[in-house]
């Protein structure tokens, strides 16, 4: 089973075909697509699921009415349950799929852009609604940095006012939000792969004020008893990855 996590950066615009060749080669069974914006309208999110044939979707509008980030799942499993996570300022959906393994909890979700503190919320809310669940994914832009991934303190000093309100508080890194979800039982797939350096942010045609430095903000958790079923990290940088979005793509391979 292939899983995948793709921000798209403001519904994929005029970049729509290229961030579809990208999927249709990674031919993932399982996909979350944040910065949906728009899929709402014109039949775009059928449309699109009928390219990339993953038949089974869902569509969560932004709390944030004025920008409308927007996270979309795809699926080549039909859905036991699938709901909304809200209230949160992007968005989150939480599916559940049968699979030889039984069950399986995936929550797509993109997290505030905001403060570490605001995140820190909305994480709670999200890992309370997948509680109940033995196997867990997690996966999206969580819009936060990871302890792990050994940042140099030096880079804040170069920081601007939104970067400096999103990753720091009082001239330091905050970790907080990664640190929660991995006392939770979930699983870094990254870090599982020694990975972890493997930055989603920037690509080349990075518009954020935000990600002018190397980060890694984008995802895939699984619990503890997923662990060691996964056989593959990666993200996905090529010159199709490059011009498509301001994150790369992310995946992972379950072996179910």
């Amino acid at each position: 089973m292939e899983l995948m996590t793709y921000n798209i950066l403001y519904g994929g615009g005029n970049r729509l075909s290229l961030i579809l060749k990208i999927i249709k080669i990674e031919n993932p069974d399982f996909l979350v697509i944040n910065e949906a914006n728009d899929f709402e309208k014109n039949d775009k999110l059928n449309q699109f699921s009928e390219e990339i044939r993953l038949p089974y979707f869902k569509l969560s509008l932004s709390g944030d009415r004025d920008y409308n980030t927007h996270t979309a799942v795809f699926s080549k499993y039909p859905f036991k349950e699938i709901k909304e996570i809200k209230p949160l300022r992007n968005a989150g959906i939480l599916a559940i799929i049968e699979t030889d393994l039984g069950e399986i909890s995936i929550v797509g979700a993109h997290l505030s852009p905001y403060t570490e503190d605001s995140r820190l919320l909305e994480i709670d809310l999200i890992t309370n609604q997948q509680r109940q669940y033995q196997n867990k994914i997690l996966m999206g832009d969580m819009n936060s940095l990871s302890a792990s991934d050994d940042y140099n303190k030096e880079i804040i000093k170069g920081f601007n006012d939104m970067q400096l309100e999103k990753f720091t508080t009082d001239g330091k890194f905050r970790f907080d939000v990664i640190n929660k979800i991995n006392s939770l039982g979930y699983v870094d797939t990254a870090v599982v792969f020694d990975k972890q350096k493997r930055v989603t942010v920037p690509t080349r045609v990075n518009q954020d004020e935000a990600h002018l430095v190397k980060m890694r903000v984008d995802y895939i958790f699984v619990s503890d008893s997923l662990k060691n079923r996964i056989k593959n990290h990666s993200v996905i940088k090529n010159a199709l990855t490059e011009k498509a979005s301001d994150h790369y793509p992310v995946v992972i391979e379950l072996e179910l």
